[in-house]
């Protein structure tokens, strides 16, 4: 699948916006058991997108 320079651009700067909120919120959650793992779940879910937009951008090129 090859993305749209512009539209990569668009998705790797927020999902690294989304990432570094969520990491924020993660100290916060450490007293919460169901919030921690919707925080997890999240940060997993981010990185995973992150590394699936960073390897799409470089087999277009």
């Amino acid at each position: 699948m090859e993305l749209d320079p512009a539209v990569a651009r668009l998705a790797y700067t927020l999902s690294i916006m989304f990432l570094v909120l969520a990491l924020f919120a993660l100290p916060f959650n450490l007293h919460v058991e169901a919030a921690l793992i919707i925080d997890l779940v999240v940060i997993v879910m981010l990185v995973a997108f992150l590394i699936f937009v960073i390897i799409s951008v470089r087999r277009s090129r």
